[in-house]
C-alpha cells in the first residue's frame, strides 16, 4: 500500500469536495512551469543539429550532435529515477531549469558572437536532453502530491495534451526562430527556463521523499526499481507490450515517409501527414479521463490493441496521403489514451518512494524499443520493401493484441469489483 499524499489528505479533509484542477494553483504552476520549459526545449532540440549543419555543412557532424542529444535516453533514465527518489523533487526541477538556462544561454551567446565549437555544442545538447529527462521524471512523481487521487486521470490527460501540443509547435516554431536568427531558439529557451524557475519557486508544498534519504549505492537504488517492475507480472507484461508497440511505431513512421516520398510528394506533405498524428494525439488525451472512468485498464488495452490491429497495417499499405493522415490520427488517438491510462495505473500502484525509479526503468525500456524499431525498420524496409513490411507489422500487432487479450487478466491488473483501476 502507498502512503497517503498531501492531495489525498486534502481530499479527505474536504469531505470529498475537491476543487477542479483549474482552481488548483499548485497544479497550474507545475503544469505551466514544465510546459513552458519543454516548449523551449522543443525549439532547441531541432535547432542543435541545424546549427551544426549550418556551420559545418557536414552530415557526420550533424549526426554527432543528434547522437549526443539522443544518448541520455540510454544513459540517464535509470540514475535519474534513483535521484528523483532521493531528494526534494521540486528542487530537482529547479536545478534542471537553472542549469538548462545556463547551457542554452551559453549557446545563444556563442552563436550571437560568431563562435562555434562542435564538441561544445554536443555537450550542450547532451546536457539539455539529460536535464529534460530528469525534470520529466520529477514532475511525474510530483503530480500525485498536488491533485486528489480521483483527479489523476484528468491531470495526466492534461499533461498528455500539453505534450502533444508542444510536439505540434516544436518543429515549425524552431524552424521559424532559426530562420530569423540562429541564436534565437536558444535565447527563447533560456527565457522559458527563467519563467519555469519563477513558477517552481512559488510552489510551497513539501516534495521531499517520504522516507529518509537513501545511503545505499546508486546502483542498488536503480536495481530496486527494476526489481519492483520485474517482480509484478502484470506491470512487466504491460511494459513489454507497450515496448512492442513503440517498436512498431518506429517502423510505421519510416514506412509512411518512404511511401509518401515514393509517391512523388513533397516534404511538406510528409509534415502534414505526420502532423495529423499529433492532432489525433491531442484528441485522445482530451478523451482519456472519460475512458478511465468508463473502462477498466484491461478493457482499454484490449480495445486499443484491437483497433491498432486494423489501423497499423492499413497505414503501411496505404498510398493516399489523405487516407494516411486519417489513419495516423486514429493510431495516435489510441496511443495518447494508452499514455494517460498507463501513467495513471503506474502512479497508483507504485509506492511513492519508488515513483522515480519505476518510471525511469519503464522509460528506459520503452526508449530502447524506440531505438531498436528505428534500426530494424530501416533494414526491413530496404531489404523487403513496404509491402512485405506491412505484412510483418500486421502480424506483429496481431500477436500483441492476442497477447493482451489472453495473458493480461483484469485480476492481475489490480482492478476493483467494478472493473476500474484502484484509487
Amino acid at each position: 500500500m502507498t502512503e497517503p499524499t498531501a492531495a489525498t489528505e486534502q481530499s479527505v479533509a474536504a469531505g470529498g469536495n475537491v476543487p477542479p484542477l483549474r482552481k488548483n494553483a499548485d497544479f497550474i504552476r507545475l503544469w505551466v512551469s514544465s510546459g513552458i520549459s519543454r516548449l523551449g526545449t522543443s525549439f532547441t532540440m531541432v535547432a542543435y543539429p541545424l546549427l551544426a549543419l549550418w556551420h559545418t555543412g557536414s552530415a557526420s557532424a550533424t549526426g554527432l550532435v543528434t547522437f549526443a542529444a539522443a544518448l541520455p535516453s540510454f544513459l540517464v533514465q535509470l540514475p535519474a529515477g534513483a535521484l528523483v527518489d532521493r531528494v526534494d523533487r521540486r528542487r530537482v526541477m529547479l536545478w534542471c531549469d537553472i542549469v538548462g538556462l545556463l547551457a542554452v544561454g551559453a549557446v545563444a551567446v556563442a552563436e550571437a558572437g560568431g563562435w562555434f565549437w562542435l564538441p561544445g555544442l554536443m555537450i550542450a545538447a547532451f546536457a539539455q536532453a539529460a536535464l529534460v529527462l530528469v525534470c520529466q521524471l520529477a514532475e511525474r512523481a510530483m503530480v500525485r502530491h498536488v491533485v486528489a487521487p480521483e483527479q489523476l486521470p484528468e491531470a495526466m490527460a492534461q499533461n498528455e495534451v500539453r505534450g502533444a501540443a508542444i510536439g505540434l509547435l516544436g518543429q515549425p516554431g524552431s524552424g521559424l526562430l532559426f530562420t530569423l536568427a540562429r541564436w534565437l531558439p536558444f535565447a527563447v529557451n533560456a527565457v522559458a527556463n527563467a519563467f519555469a524557475v519563477v513558477l517552481l519557486v512559488l510552489l510551497r508544498r513539501n516534495f521531499k521523499p517520504p522516507h529518509p534519504v537513501s545511503r545505499q549505492p546508486l546502483h542498488v537504488d536503480i536495481t530496486e526499481g527494476l526489481r519492483w517492475l520485474w517482480q509484478r507480472r502484470y506491470a512487466r507484461r504491460v511494459t513489454g507490450v507497450f515496448a512492442g508497440s513503440n517498436l512498431v511505431f518506429q517502423v510505421l513512421l519510416l514506412a509512411v515517409m518512404v511511401t509518401i516520398r515514393s509517391g512523388g510528394h513533397s516534404p511538406t506533405v510528409v509534415g502534414v501527414v505526420l502532423g495529423a498524428g499529433g492532432v489525433g494525439g491531442v484528441l485522445g488525451a482530451l478523451n482519456a479521463p472519460w475512458a478511465t472512468r468508463r473502462l477498466s485498464f484491461h478493457r482499454s488495452m484490449v480495445a486499443g490493441f484491437a483497433l491498432w490491429t486494423m489501423l497499423i497495417p492499413l497505414a503501411v499499405a496505404t498510398r493516399d496521403p489523405v487516407a494516411l493522415a486519417c489513419i495516423l490520427a486514429g493510431i495516435s488517438y489510441v496511443a495518447s489514451l494508452f499514455n494517460v491510462i498507463g501513467a495513471v495505473y503506474q502512479m497508483r500502484v507504485t509506492p511513492d518512494e519508488l515513483q522515480g525509479r519505476v518510471s525511469g526503468a519503464s522509460s528506459f525500456l520503452l526508449s530502447g524499443a524506440n531505438a531498436l524499431g528505428a534500426v530494424s525498420g530501416g533494414y526491413v524496409i530496404e531489404c523487403f520493401g513496404v509491402t512485405a513490411t506491412s505484412i510483418v507489422v500486421g502480424a506483429f500487432v496481431l500477436f500483441l493484441t492476442v497477447l493482451v487479450a489472453a495473458t493480461l487478466t483484469p485480476a492481475e491488473g489490480g482492478t476493483d469489483d467494478s472493473g476500474h483501476m484502484p484509487r
